[in-house]
């Protein structure tokens, strides 16, 4: 019995002693394993550590920075951040719904709904946006009542106004909040959420520069979360810098109600079915834009002081297109100088080549309809098909640079295939030169279209089409600058908007096309000289636009073009012009879709265009925004 117990006894030790043996085992691993840990955490990723420390220590808020404001040409302000005020809640343990009681009635908001925005988002950070832009009143209560509003704070904000409501609106653009496929963009992460940034025009395409940088509020936060004192670390905002505009307000707006008013006016006499009007005009000297105008129009306004759904779709959406940089429509005749020009440099005619125009022409070696010209000019020199605007001399000069009919040797197919291709490129290639197509003009503004050259239906009548402007397509701003290239002997400038980015110029940039091109200045007076008749000789298309009704002030050069779209009645109407013809210091462009003749639609807002530049420079006409 006693050896039982003893047996028992001694199984009993021997387990203790191997539960003791593991536990102790146990014990050591784990003392290891935390050593280990501890070791990794406090040198291997000691920094990272670190920083969550400090961030579960610092609290840190991003206050907006005012953007720059944005002048025209004589200094007055296009575009400037008002002064205002937001509200900010430090989040804390205290209890929300006193303190949103006491801000609804003066917030006009519900305390629900501040509630609500006390509590969003809690993960990013202690401080929270509860009211933008507040009242006066709103201001006043606060710090008279700032003991019952712990943890609310007044920050410097600022609202955008556009005191000239749509003058300019698609040279300006517009703001709106951060879009979602940016908001994790690295150049705006220092900025707070409720940041608006460009979407449009100079706003968009000079944002890095107008939006500054934001402030800073660091705040020292206990465990809780609740603010104990402000940091060195905070900084104030830095205001955007400021822009310069080429354009001037009043002309700007000048221009805008001419379009408006001449479409009211087609509108009422049989062209129901038109919508838009562009206009350029460009100091050819620098490529400084003096006026760009598309219409319909936008007031910049809307998006902020909140924008209807009624007004988006009725108001903003049919005019959010800038059609003087963003529509390419065909030009029309307004290209038979640059088709003169190409002629002469493939050798196929000179400036005293004469051709003969009966009203229409039968192409050689084809059996289709004749091609037709707009009227009977009989013999025609160079400088007057340019004048009278003929159709035929330009489709003869367009087979003579195409080669047909074929060589001797070369079938319809090959020509066909080969011949005409070439040729319609090397007269692309020429366009480039001048400033169509080819990627755009290069101006400071976003998402600029560019025109091109339609290769066409593979016919033989694909080359007499395009001399006439009637096989591509080109933007206003495109024609502007092929318009400025011609007055400044060749020179082609780059447009540009902005004339100025704080207190640094503008560089222009140009480029030789004469000399790309391979033309003389010769041959460039002959097409500046048909452009002037046109203009000023009796048998000009445009001689009654100015000469019919008071004298001008100045000489002037110009070309007429209507451009049949397929539609019937909707003829783009199409100006391009310069003045003075000598020394020229402005050249534009009008296009109307749908408008119809050229010299009818657009020659009187050319007309309009030119006395108002020449008269304010004279000093006759007053410099305001009507």
């Amino acid at each position: 019995m006693k050896e039982s117990l003893k047996l028992e006894e001694n199984e009993r030790l021997k387990m203790r002693d191997t539960r003791l043996w593991i536990l102790q085992r146990f014990l050591v691993l784990s003392m290891t394993l935390l050593v280990l840990r501890l070791a990794y955490m406090q040198i291997g990723h000691q920094f990272h550590y670190l920083a969550l420390a400090n961030r579960n220590r610092v609290d840190t808020y991003a206050t907006p920075s005012p953007r720059g404001t944005i002048f025209d040409h004589t200094m007055r302000a296009m575009a400037y951040d008002r002064p205002a005020f937001s509200l900010i809640y430090a989040r804390s343990n205290r209890p929300i719904k006193p303190i949103a009681n006491t801000l609804s009635h003066v917030l006009g908001t519900s305390s629900k709904q501040l509630q609500a925005s006390m509590l969003a988002d809690v993960t990013a950070g202690v401080h929270c946006l509860i009211a933008s832009r507040i009242s006066d009143r709103a201001i006043s209560f606060v710090r008279e009542h700032q003991r019952d509003l712990p943890g609310v704070e007044i920050i410097p904000d600022s609202t955008r106004t556009y005191p000239f409501g749509d003058v300019a609106c698609h040279i300006l653009g517009y703001i709106n909040s951060i879009p979602k496929d940016r908001q994790d963009d690295a150049l705006l992460a220092d900025f707070p959420p409720s940041t608006k940034i460009g979407w449009s025009g100079v706003e968009r395409s000079y944002d890095d520069v107008l939006r500054g940088h934001p402030g800073k509020i660091c705040m020292e936060v206990d465990s809780q979360g609740v603010p104990i004192r402000r940091l060195d670390e905070s900084r104030e905002p830095v205001s955007g810098q400021d822009l310069v505009l080429t354009v001037d307000a009043s002309y700007q707006a000048y221009v805008q109600r001419l379009l408006v008013q001449q479409l009211h006016y087609l509108k009422a006499h049989g062209h129901a079915f038109m919508d838009h009007a562009m206009a350029v005009a460009l100091n050819p000297n620098t490529g400084a834009i003096l006026a760009m105008a598309s219409v319909p129009t936008y007031n910049p306004q809307w998006f902020i002081d909140g924008i209807s759904y009624a007004v988006y779709e009725k108001q903003f959406a049919p005019a959010e297109r800038n059609w003087a940089t963003q529509a390419p429509v065909a030009p029309g005749s307004v290209m038979k100088p640059l088709t003169a020009f190409f002629a002469m440099k493939e050798a196929v005619i000179s400036p005293n080549s004469t051709f003969r125009c009966d009203g229409q022409w039968d192409i050689p070696l084809t059996q289709g309809p004749p091609i037709r010209c707009w009227t009977r000019h009989e013999n025609v020199s160079l400088r007057f098909a340019l004048a009278k605007s003929c159709d035929v001399y330009f489709y003869k000069a367009s087979l003579a640079y195409g080669n047909w009919p074929p060589k001797h040797g070369v079938s319809v197919s090959t020509w066909l295939k080969k011949t005409r291709l070439s040729a319609l490129r090397r007269l692309e290639t020429m366009q480039h030169h001048f400033g169509l197509g080819n990627g755009g003009t290069g101006v400071d503004l976003p998402e600029e279209a560019s025109g091109y050259v339609n290769e066409g239906s593979g016919q033989v009548a694909d080359l007499p089409y395009t001399a006439i402007g009637q096989n591509e397509v080109f933007t206003t701003l495109e024609l502007a600058t092929y318009t400025a290239t011609l007055a400044h002997d060749g020179i082609r400038p780059t447009p540009h908007v902005v004339e100025k980015v704080g207190r640094i110029p503008y560089q222009v940039r140009q480029v030789n096309a004469l000399q790309i091109s391979g033309l003389q200045k010769e041959q460039l007076h002959v097409i500046q000289e048909g452009m002037y008749l046109a203009c000023n000789d009796p048998c000009g298309t445009a001689y009654g636009t100015f000469h019919h009704g008071r004298p001008l002030s100045y000489t002037i050069a110009g070309k007429t073009g209507t451009a049949e779209t397929g539609i019937a009645g909707f003829d783009n109407a199409v100006f391009i012009g310069y003045a003075p013809y000598r020394h020229p210091q402005i050249a534009i462009a009008i296009v109307i879709p749908g408008g119809g003749h050229g010299a009818d639609s657009t020659g009187p807002i050319a007309r309009a265009m030119f006395d108002r530049f020449f008269s304010v420079k004279a000093g006759k006409a007053l410099a305001h925004v009507e």
